[in-house]
């Protein structure tokens, strides 16, 4: 048995009486066919708005119990039945998969963010409106605000798992439309390129940190996000071990993978120092992060960047700028400076992939590129070796070469350059003429290719060495 009604409400007013009304909207009860269980909804509209007229109500009790009963025969489409799901709905179910994944609250708040920008840009009020079309159109928006093309596929990306979630999880949708759109070319238009920091800039921003020094000092020696260095806990410090190093908690990383970070001796020092004598495992290491804010002004107190005359900060002759987590580049590009090996590298900052530890980790402008070059062997050495070896006569001794010599007239001569004396053995063959004679000797003796080394000239006009 299926009904509607409109369900009692209870209000308290000021005075601290209450009032029992009526509400406006209408509430179904029915026994849903798929479970045999009772149950009480409220009755919507496919826009999502509260039904608020009886015969609308009854009308709509009538289609959901009729789509209940075709569900529970297996009569119905998923698909074809999620087509009129409002994306707001969508959205927050999308949501709610995201933090049982137990990704990051700013993660799960820039995605529910960049999905409502884009389906009020591209007109997607329902699942179905969600196609290439209006995809693109909202994609378009964003360029004609021009946005970067990093922002612009950081949206691209939020739609997309959006699609990959509804067709691979809720199966709502037969297949993902945003496979179809391209992303955009982020070559050649990076709006914000982080630079990392000289040990002296360094030095000069710990000096003018005062109780933040610590803090700077664990960010730029061991790589360690900003999130991650706020949820540090003593707990996570190993300081008493021959190798001290940071356990950091897999809820604590962006990767949600527990990992192990080794420590300096003098920072190990330094924090073994600051802790509370009475500190518990689960207190927070630092008590408060400084903000952005705080970071620019010390920054500017340590000579590192300026600002303008509206407080914003002024990007070096190549367009780079320095942040918070420009220390973590200054952490790995210290590393490559140092010499320590890629894969290294890529193991001490966590990353999955070593080309975005070289790529987007690295700051090139402090590598010393000329000692690089200057490391080069010498080629100067080398060259009469080079030689040799193209001749083929390297590591060859003279004892005993023969070698054969043309001469004129049809005379052979093999000649041991080893020798006192040069012994010549001549040989004539009248019955040819001399050119022929000459042109038959040395095809034959020196072939094609050979290399042929003139002869000083006491030997004879005309002598040309081969060496076979």
């Amino acid at each position: 048995m299926a009904f509607v009604y409109r369900p009692v409400v209870i209000r308290k007013l000021a005075d601290g009486r209450k009032v029992r009304r009526r509400s406006r909207y209408y509430w179904a009860n029915y026994i849903d066919p798929t479970d045999g269980h009772e149950r009480r909804a409220a009755l919507l509209l496919p826009s999502g708005e509260r039904v608020s007229d009886g015969e609308v109500a009854r009308q709509t009790l009538r289609a959901m119990m009729s789509h209940l009963q075709r569900k529970a025969a297996g009569l119905t489409d998923p698909a074809i039945e999620s087509a009129g799901l409002p994306i707001r709905t969508g959205v927050a179910r999308f949501a709610r998969h995201l933090r049982g994944l137990r990704r990051t609250p700013k993660h799960v708040r820039l995605t529910i963010v960049r999905l409502k920008w884009l389906c009020d840009k591209g007109g997607m009020v329902r699942l179905a409106d969600v196609n290439e079309s209006n995809a693109c159109k909202a994609l378009r928006a964003l360029n004609a605000e021009n946005r970067a093309p990093k922002t612009i596929n950081d949206h691209r990306a939020a739609m997309y798992g959006l699609c990959q979630w509804a067709v691979k999880v809720e199966r709502l949708i037969g297949r993902n439309p945003l496979e179809a759109v391209p992303k955009t070319d982020v070559n050649g238009d990076v709006r914000k390129v982080r630079r990392a920091l000289t040990p002296d800039e360094a030095a000069a921003l710990l000096s003018a940190a005062g109780p933040r020094r610590t803090a700077y000092s664990v960010a730029m020696l061991t790589g360690l996000r900003w999130g991650e260095l706020k949820a540090l806990r003593w707990g996570d410090l190993d300081l008493d071990g021959d190798h001290p190093a940071i356990v950091l908690r897999a809820i604590t990383t962006k990767a949600r993978r527990a990992d192990s970070v080794p420590l300096r001796a003098d920072l190990a020092d330094t924090l073994r120092a600051m802790r509370p004598p009475f500190a518990r495992g689960d207190d927070p290491v630092f008590r408060s992060m400084p903000k952005y804010e705080t970071f620019i002004r010390d920054c500017v107190r340590a000579g590192i960047v300026e600002l303008d005359e509206h407080g914003r900060q002024i990007p070096d002759e190549r367009g780079r700028t320095v942040d918070r987590h420009g220390l973590r580049t200054t952490f790995c590009t210290w590393l490559s400076k140092s010499g320590v090996s890629p894969r290294t590298a890529q193991v001490l900052a966590r990353h999955t992939d070593v080309r975005l530890t070289m790529r987007n980790y690295t700051d090139p402008a402090l590598l010393d590129a000329r000692a690089g070059v200057e490391s080069l062997p010498d080629l100067s050495d080398a060259k009469a070796t080079a030689v040799a070896q193209a001749t083929g006569t390297d590591n060859l001794r003279a004892d005993g070469v023969v070698l054969p010599v043309v001469l004129h007239r049809g005379e052979r001569r093999e000649i041991d350059l080893n020798a006192s004396d040069i012994y010549c053995r001549e040989q004539y063959d009248t019955s040819i003429q001399d050119n022929n004679l000459r042109n038959n000797s040395r095809q034959s003796l020196t072939g094609g290719g050979g290399n042929r080394t003139r002869v000083p000239e006491h030997f004879g006009n005309g002598l040309y060495v081969h060496s076979r």
